[in-house]
């Protein structure tokens, strides 16, 4: 009979560290006896690492155990303080480096130059939800922009083989120039800010010679018909194999498609194995669409799509659906459609965004298609901010049978309407939405998504008081604008709400262009909330062009209520001392308890 745990043969331990993450295992099983700790050893827990989780002091006795010499993979997601990054060693042997929810690349350079002789594959990703980004009195945030980061970055890393940036297209290159650096890079994820940037990458020696992988969002409306020739005198990409290229369907260039026809062909990429695509679209695109060698020659390209027929188009949806590429010859693809109006708001809108005009246009109808599964990890965003969609028709193939697995894992709701992709049931499931956006939702807001892990609340504060939370939520981001208070609360009593998650680690909270700092009983409610996670920033910005305001005189303000908050935190944390970092103008801090 089995009487102590230590008794237990291997294969049960093997089964209960497979349900553990990094963090667990090492703090229940590390260093209590040689055979656990041999049995760790096999299960990779030493060699991949991932403390995001881990509260100060916790993370500094769990670094006694480690074995930094045989450390191979390193893992900083959105749940880690910010302040983690600082406090780890060199790593002798560190050839992977994944820092999710970035906010400071200085951070992130400093570790990364450490070990550049190592370094093969580095991941770097955030969006303006992570960022911190604006004014105070006198300093711009983030201090470093992306494009300083990645030259620093570029011109050390000699190892590098995979860098991966993300695709949020907050996140992005203003400018590629970087065609002197020689690393033969084989993987890349980057959001750029213009066509002619990815133009400019794909002439970059050596990558044409080298890259396997290439991911590429558009970050902005810009004009693709100025490098439609350019696209036609490419080097061949010689290995390249997999090509993504997604742009918002808010805005549309004209010769989109025209452009990756032309970038996409044999001439360009003959190596080219599976290309996804989101685009905007005529009808004339569409008919040149069936017939592009990029469905039907030699190479037998496993294509993905979604994209939006721009409107006005005269064509009923069935006309053009007889259109629409199901797949290539090898790779055939089930499609789904819908249509929808597209209208301004109505006259009794509850909500204006900022810096939208408002214009009175007729409805019209555009018309959707997409490849299952969904091969996105978000839904783009149909229609502009100040036009609003009715009427969602959606269309499925009479045969269709197979359940598909789709990759969306983040959801956007804005003015307490739900996103277009809840209507559409082929791409959203529930269980593998993790990141939620509300964005001015100001009542309660109904949320079946169980496994949803970070909860993004843009002046939307007042949803926290709603009783459907999702249970496993490990990370809040609060932004309020002074210029959304009208609609937006920010009663800071509402925090107590949080108390209802019991797997909350981070609260990271950001206030633009506030007069006035929340007061004395508020103050007290956020450091109380705070002392009970690992994780917590608070920060005051501005906008760069805010309305006029005394700004001098809120600046004094702020610097006294973070100086306040500081000290309500250590008076309240005396058993255990967190690591409190305050910005140098006195305009925000960090804490990691």
């Amino acid at each position: 009979m089995v009487t102590l745990f230590g008794h237990l043969p291997d294969l049960p331990l093997l089964e209960i560290f497979s349900y553990l993450s990094c963090l667990d295992a090492l703090w229940a099983f590390s260093n209590l006896n040689p055979r656990l700790t041999s049995l760790l050893s096999e299960q990779g827990f030493y060699y991949h690492v991932n403390l995001s989780s881990t509260r100060y002091q916790q993370f500094k006795a769990l670094l006694s155990s480690l074995r930094f010499d045989e450390i191979q993979s390193l893992t900083i997601d959105v749940h880690a303080s910010l302040l983690q990054i600082r406090c780890w060693p060199y790593l002798p042997r560190l050839r992977i480096l994944k820092v999710k929810g970035v906010r400071n690349f200085r951070d992130v350079f400093n570790f990364a130059h450490r070990h550049a002789s190592t370094l093969s594959h580095l991941t770097v990703e955030s969006s303006r939800y992570f960022k911190t980004d604006g004014l105070s009195r006198r300093l711009c945030y983030p201090s470093w922009n992306l494009y300083k980061f990645i030259s620093e970055m570029l011109n050390n890393m000699f190892a590098l083989r995979s860098l991966n940036l993300g695709m949020e297209p907050s996140f992005f290159l203003h400018t590629w120039s970087f065609k002197t650096i020689q690393l033969p890079l084989t993987h890349l994820t980057v959001a750029l800010h213009f066509i002619c940037d990815l133009i400019n990458l794909m002439l970059t020696d050596p990558l044409s010679h080298t890259l396997e992988q290439l991911h590429i969002t558009l970050a902005r409306n810009c004009d693709i018909e100025s490098s439609m020739d350019a696209a036609s005198h490419l080097p061949q990409m010689k290995t390249l194999h997999t090509f993504t290229f997604a742009k918002s369907f808010e805005w549309q260039s004209n010769y989109e498609w025209s452009f990756i026809d032309r970038l996409t062909s044999a001439k360009v990429m003959p190596a080219l194995r599976r290309m996804s695509f989101a685009l905007v679209i005529n009808y004339i695109d569409l008919i040149e669409m069936e017939n592009s060698a990029l469905f039907t020659d030699f190479r037998h390209i496993d294509v993905h799509y979604s994209f939006i027929i721009a409107a006005p188009c005269r064509e009923s949806h069935a006309v053009l659906l007889n259109h629409v590429p199901r797949g290539s010859q090898s790779h055939p693809r089930e499609i789904v459609s819908a249509t929808f109006m597209s209208g301004p708001w109505p006259d009794d809108q509850p909500f204006i965004t900022p810096d939208v005009r408002y214009i009175e246009t007729p409805k019209f109808r555009q018309h959707l298609f997409y490849t299952l599964p969904w091969v996105f990890d978000k839904f783009f965003q149909l229609c502009v901010p100040d036009r609003c969609i009715s009427e969602v028709e959606v269309f499925m193939s009479p045969t269709m049978g197979k359940n598909y697995s789709s990759r969306l894992t983040k959801l956007d709701m804005s003015d307490n309407l739900p996103s277009c992709s809840t209507l559409l049931s082929n791409v959203i499931f529930p269980n593998k939405i993790v990141e939620l956006q509300l964005f001015r939702c100001n009542r309660h807001v109904s949320m079946n998504l169980p496994n949803v892990s970070h909860l993004n609340l843009i002046d939307s504060l007042d949803s926290l008081r709603s009783n459907s939370l999702p249970f496993n939520v490990r990370t809040i981001q609060i932004v309020l604008h002074h210029e959304c208070l009208h609609f937006a609360t920010d009663d800071w009593t509402i925090l107590r709400a949080l108390s209802t998650l019991p797997l909350l680690k981070s609260l990271r909270i950001l206030l633009y262009d506030m007069r006035i700092p929340p007061d004395h009983t508020s103050s007290q409610i956020i450091a109380e909330r705070a002392l009970l996670l690992s994780d917590f920033s608070f920060c005051f910005r501005r906008d760069k062009y805010p309305d006029p305001y005394d700004k001098i005189s809120a600046y004094k303000r702020h610097w006294l209520f973070i100086k306040q908050l500081r000290k309500r935190i250590l008076l309240a944390s005396l058993e255990r001392e967190p690591y409190i970092s305050v910005e140098k103008d006195g305009c925000g801090l960090v804490a990691w308890f």
